[in-house]
């Protein structure tokens, strides 16, 4: 759970200040949609900002690469070994430092459902 919070603070704090500057550079268009009482609420305006992403050709681009990443996942031909290293690293470490932590705690919690 604390990793997931912390994955949430990190889009928190990185990718929702991106997004809001889209927005923000797009606010015509955006915000063309919206009704006057609806225009503080983050939900609605990420939604709309979010139909107009969908027409964009990168994100149409990117829908073809995920099929494409699905299609290899699903066959085994995908090598994972450079996508997200980062993540990959975080998650790995944190995965195997729960693992010991849990392990070190064992004779209290038991070693869980068999």
């Amino acid at each position: 759970m604390e990793a997931l919070h912390a994955y949430g603070d990190w889009v928190s704090s990185f990718v929702m200040p991106i997004a809001f500057q889209w927005i923000e550079e797009h606010k015509p268009e955006v915000y063309a949609s919206i009704a006057e009482d609806l225009r503080d609420d983050v939900g609605v305006v990420i939604a709309a900002a979010f139909r107009l992403v969908k027409e964009l050709p990168a994100y149409k681009s990117e829908l073809e690469h995920s099929a494409t990443y699905e299609a290899e996942l699903a066959s085994g031909d995908l090598d994972t070994s450079k996508i997200n290293p980062v993540w990959t690293g975080i998650v790995k470490k944190v995965r195997t430092e729960t693992e010991e932590a849990f392990a070190e705690q064992s004779s209290l919690l038991g070693d869980g459902p068999e």
